[in-house]
């Protein structure tokens, strides 16, 4: 197998001059004059290219108007009051008010802000357990820009580009002066025109943690209903600026203006200032910013209208997890890189995949894999780690980075990907099936092998310094047979390892035989197996078509009885609840039959995320896409994180050729999106 190499490291230093972009009397963008514009090796120029025709140009067309006159009849502003926080992370969290320390002057503004409303969201597919709650909604604000048509909102807020509907931005949102129980949005409602998302590629692969510095998103609105485009509507935008160096983080005369809660006005924290956080966001004191102002903008020398844009809400913790501390990622080459993107109306990006997991194609060859604390990090902080096992007999360990991914070894300080056991024969022709637990008590997790010949064999406390035999003549000083050859272990065709009852270790085993017969091991130790339970006699349900089996804890609850994953060859998913106290009794559809998880091959629930609890599921698909669905629950699956991306030649790259226009013989959540949407 070709070995992974590490990419380039993705944040490049850029030059210390601040760029602020303005708009020429032609309607072209262009840096300050007088203020050089720091380049990047491989990148634009800090400063925007921009090609679109002056608004002079700009005409509605009647499809646009009536696409506006649908976007108010659904976001009413009974709808849009109604609307919960995209994030409700944001804020949600009290400590004392800074307001005797600093005096806050935050207020809400009745008059309304201009540049600045909410950005309306409806999800299509929202992967959390709130029925009836789709829509939602963030702060965001104009930009000025050639096109007269650009909004700026906070990443976090979409997520992903793929999965919204009925997206739009109402301007100038304040408290109705007729009624003051009621909003009104003066200037009307911009839909967002579709596919006109752009969010930095990394971003979409790594999500809001690996890539917290990425936290912005432009987004190209339609025109309102009387044909009016943006910027004509509501005067100029925001004029986006650049704070390129870390010393330019430390900011006065900054306003922060968001809409928290359901509130019918902006709340406006004028004239305060910024200092750099971690030298990569900008920090700003201000009380009351609670759930609902992510992506509302830090805007320089406000006048009451406009400003200089110089960041939005979000970034660290999605903006902060305090009402009265708020973020926002730096806006540097890459916001403008965006900005152009959306000016000359670019194709967005494509989910980039984590820098030194390789490609869809090594990752095709990934035959196996199993979760459990091995490296020695892990053991200490309780990160959840992956064992791969490839087709050339290769045995890879990815320590986990507790952000919904894994360290490859690329960063100095950092846990390393490390080589269990070189390609060979041995593990790619005999080993049938992994898992992982810790049987024999020490506190460390085992690996478990069931060898095609029925032999079982379980390798004690693998870390990172394990080298695993690669021949049927090495037996290491840690390896335990636990059945022979020709036992009836040959005819286990799943193994799930869980706490399924008899203690708090994971050495409990749910086995799915070839007749279908389930049965339940507890205690399994260097003994062998003990206490065998049968769940279900043998029947063709299970025998035809439980295609994978995992064990994972999906259900929040505090006790450590495990739940069973299942996904079925008509790519249904059910997940049976505390299976040790259950059996397979109480049973839950996560996902109805569907194609897409037809295409999954890898299933591996583990701990990869925030909390304690395994139960975000890692998934290699048929194309060699590779996600996890991080925060999974009994009934719902949680966010997709892509890791690796879908191989561009089936057509995910821009000016691409298609050469296949299905799913039938490979496939992934990224290439069904893309086909379902073109």
């Amino acid at each position: 197998m070709i070995k992974r190499i590490c990419a380039a490291a993705r944040s490049v230093a850029l030059g210390t001059t601040a760029v602020a972009l303005i708009l020429t009397s032609a309607g072209t963008a262009s840096a300050v004059p007088g203020e050089p514009s720091p380049s990047v090796s491989g990148r634009p120029s800090a400063a925007p290219e921009a090609s679109a025709s002056p608004d002079v140009r700009l005409t509605a067309t009647p499809q646009e108007i009536a696409e506006a006159k649908a976007a108010e009849a659904y976001w009413t502003p009974e709808r849009i009051a109604l609307a919960i926080p995209a994030n409700p992370d944001k804020g949600a969290e009290k400590q004392k008010s800074l307001g005797d320390m600093m005096k806050s002057p935050s207020r809400f503004d009745d008059r309304g802000v201009a540049t600045t409303g909410v950005f309306l969201i409806s999800q299509d597919d929202d992967p959390q357990s709130d029925p009836g709650k789709r829509d939602q909604f963030c702060s965001a604000s104009s930009v000025a820009s050639p096109t007269k048509s650009l909004v700026i909102s906070a990443a976090h807020c979409l997520n992903d580009n793929d999965r919204f509907r009925n997206l739009a931005f109402a301007p100038g949102w304040k408290v109705d002066p007729k009624d003051k129980s009621k909003g009104v949005a003066p200037y009307g409602v911009f839909p967002i025109k579709p596919g006109k998302i752009w969010l930095d590629g990394r971003y979409l692969s790594q999500g809001p943690v690996k890539a917290d510095d990425l936290d912005f998103a432009f987004l190209k609105t339609g025109p309102n209903s009387k044909g009016q485009f943006l910027e004509n509507a509501t005067g100029m935008g925001n004029e986006l600026t650049t704070l390129a160096a870390s010393g330019n983080l430390n900011q006065k005369n900054v306003t922060l203006i968001g809409f928290p809660g359901s509130s019918k006005s902006p709340l406006v924290c004028p004239s305060t200032q910024t200092k750099a956080y971690d030298d990569r966001f900008l920090e700003i004191a201000c009380d009351g910013f609670a759930p609902g102002v992510s992506g509302g903008p830090f805007l320089r020398n406000f006048d009451g209208k406009r400003g200089d844009i110089i960041g939005v809400i979000g970034g660290y913790k999605t903006g902060g997890k305090f009402d009265n501390i708020s973020y926002s990622s730096q806006f540097d080459a890459d916001v403008v890189r965006l900005y152009n993107q959306a000016v000359n109306d670019y194709p967005p990006d494509q989910p980039s995949g984590i820098d030194g997991m390789g490609d869809a194609g090594m990752w095709r060859h990934a035959t196996a894999a199993a979760t459990g604390q091995f490296h020695t990090s892990s053991q200490k902080t309780k990160d959840g780690d992956l064992i791969v096992k490839w087709s050339d007999g290769e045995m890879t360990l990815y320590p986990g980075d507790q952000s919904q991914g894994f360290h490859t070894g690329c960063t100095a300080g950092q846990p390393c990907e490390t080589q269990l056991a070189k390609p060979n024969k041995l593990w790619a022709e005999y080993a049938d099936v992994i898992t992982a637990g810790d049987y024999t008590g020490s506190n460390a997790y085992d690996l478990m092998v069931k060898w095609v010949d029925g032999e079982v064999t379980i390798y004690k406390d693998i870390d990172e310094k394990t080298k695993l035999p690669t021949s049927s003549d090495e037996h290491p000083s840690n390896e335990i047979k636990v059945a022979g050859s020709g036992s009836t272990w040959k005819f286990a065709k799943g193994i799930a390892t869980g706490k399924y009852g008899g203690n708090t270790w994971t050495d409990d085993l749910v086995v799915r035989w070839a007749d279908g017969e389930v049965t339940k091991y507890t205690n399994v130790d260097g003994a062998g197996f003990h206490a065998e339970q049968q769940l279900l006699s043998p029947n063709d349900l299970w025998k035809n078509h439980a295609a994978i089996i995992a064990g994972g804890d999906f259900d929040g609850s505090v006790n450590s009885d495990f739940d069973l994953f299942v996904r079925w060859t008509d790519g249904e998913l059910t997940i049976y609840e505390d299976l040790g106290a259950n059996g397979l009794k109480k049973e839950n559809k996560l996902k109805a039959a569907n194609e897409l998880w037809t295409h999954s091959r890898v299933i591996v629930p583990g701990e990869f995320g925030g909390n304690l609890w395994e139960d975000d599921v890692f998934v290699r698909w048929s194309d060699g896409e590779v996600s996890i669905y991080g925060n999974t629950q009994a009934d719902a699956l949680g966010r997709e994180y892509q890791l690796v991306p879908p191989p561009a030649h089936l057509g995910l790259t821009p000016g691409s050729q298609r050469n296949e226009e299905s799913c039938d013989t490979e496939c992934g959540p990224g290439r069904l999106r893309h086909l379902t949407k073109s």
